[in-house]
Order: structure tokens, then sequence, then C-alpha cells
């Protein structure tokens, strides 16, 4: 099964709802690199936290977006001016 993703790409979680099965500490909004993939099912075996119900300790990749660093940089940018006017003002 072929995805979009690559080996070392830093993906965010989107969907840790538990189905019928645990899912090993999945959580939404965290970020977690990708080390590899289920050979099986395109699944993606994560550096920071494994499923404990895969052979292959791998988590669905429709769980998971990559990470928009455009938008993440964006967002700093916005708190970092936030911080500094606060600063300014106290």
């Amino acid at each position: 099964m072929e995805n979009s993703f690559k080996i070392g790409e830093v993906v965010v979680c989107i969907n840790a709802r538990r189905r019928w099965f645990k899912l090993g500490g999945l959580k939404e909004n965290e970020m977690y690199t990708i080390t590899g993939f289920n050979p099986y099912d395109g699944g993606l075996i994560l550096k920071e936290i494994k499923s404990p119900r895969s052979g292959h300790n791998a988590y669905a990749s429709n769980r998971f977006r990559k990470l928009d660093y455009n938008f993440a940089n964006s967002v700093i940018k916005t708190l970092q001016a936030r911080v500094l006017e606060q600063a300014i003002l106290n």
C-alpha cells in the first residue's frame, strides 16, 4: 500500500480515537517521527510510540498528517510577537 509519508518525516496525530483495540498511548495533536512502514498495510512505525496490537508496532497512516512547517513557523512568530508586546506593556 502506497502513502505519501517518508522515513524521518515528522507527522501529527489527527485521530487518536480508540476503536476496538488499544492504541498504546497515541495522543491527538502530538508529533511523531516515522521510522518505517508495515509492509502489509502501509501503517506507520513511529520512533516515540509503538502500537501494542500490530505485529509491526505500526499505526494506520490515516491517523496522521504531515507537519506543516510554514504553519508552525507562523504560529511561533505570532506567539513571539504577543510575548514581546506583553513585555513592553508591562
